[in-house]
């Protein structure tokens, strides 16, 4: 049985289970309240910009057949792009979508949960989150809601989630949408269980709204905090390999799994009806582990 053969069939068996989870989707848990003692009249404000010092990185690109199932996972290559390559403006070196979060902030002072709900969708042989009218590699869901996933793609399409959440979705048809609730705060990697080894994207499951992705050019802005000492936290992936599987017969990537993600934090304290200005600079040599 030769490679290509083994992703068929893997691809179908995917298909027909429904995935790998064996267990009924958990019902949604009661979500923590929120707000119960938050005063708008006190509340301040986090901004700051994360930016790139030094040299840029150099982040080599992949070559990949455009689909991997079927036929076409022996046909003509194409370019794919790290999915974790920084971006960073040309301008002013703004890194852009990095994610910045509040650690430490008490749910019953929180301000109400106001961000929209998540869709990821698979298009192009790639994910994208969508949250209100931005469309980026990351979303950020309230602890207890469901996200729905959907497929654009007149392709065959297997979401796998690994880290925080451990499951597997397998989509047929283009517009077949499927839900999961997430119970448990923490990161969610999606990648490809359908060979397509540079698809990401990443979900932040919390009881708090305070996160935020940097705009085009590094700032961010977490509106309407309670006065108090936080963690502030940078949090960026790492575009560096692992490890990589190679298939037996086809020499091509099969799996491919990327260092864990930086964290750059440091302490804020947020006064009453105040901003407070925090930034971040990366480097090469934050990546360099």
């Amino acid at each position: 049985m030769n490679g290509r053969t083994r992703l068929i069939i893997g691809c179908l068996l995917a298909a027909l289970t429904g995935g790998c989870d064996d267990a009924a989707p958990p019902a949604p848990p009661n979500p923590t309240p929120l707000a119960e003692s938050f005063d708008s009249d006190s509340a301040g404000t986090v901004s700051g910009r994360v930016v790139w010092e030094g040299d840029l990185p150099r982040v080599p690109r992949f070559r990949a057949p455009i689909n991997p199932c079927g036929d076409a996972g022996m046909g003509q290559k194409f370019e794919r792009s790290n999915p974790f390559a920084p971006v960073i403006a040309a301008g002013n070196r703004g890194v852009v979508g990095a994610v910045v979060f509040l650690r430490g902030v008490d749910p019953r002072q929180s301000r109400p949960w106001d961000l929209p709900p998540v869709v990821v969708e698979m298009c192009d042989f790639n994910y994208r989150v969508r949250q209100g009218t931005a469309v980026t590699r990351a979303g950020f869901v309230r602890r207890g809601a469901a996200v729905e996933f959907v497929s654009r793609q007149a392709v065959f399409h297997s979401l796998r989630a690994r880290g925080d959440a451990f499951f597997t979705l397998a989509f047929l048809d283009p517009g077949q949408t499927q839900q999961r609730v997430f119970d448990r705060d923490g990161v969610v990697e999606l990648s490809s269980a359908a060979g397509y080894f540079w698809a990401r994207a990443h979900l932040f499951v919390t009881e708090h709204p305070y996160f935020a992705l940097t705009d085009a050019t590094g700032r961010f802005t977490l509106p309407r905090v309670p006065p108090g000492e936080y963690e502030l936290v940078c949090w960026l992936p790492d575009w560096h390999e692992k490890e990589r599987e190679l298939d037996a017969d086809s020499w091509q990537i099969s799996r491919l799994t990327f260092r864990d993600p930086v964290e750059v934090t440091r302490r804020v304290r947020v006064l009453p009806c105040q901003s407070t200005e925090a930034d971040f600079t990366l480097s090469v040599k934050t990546f360099a582990r």
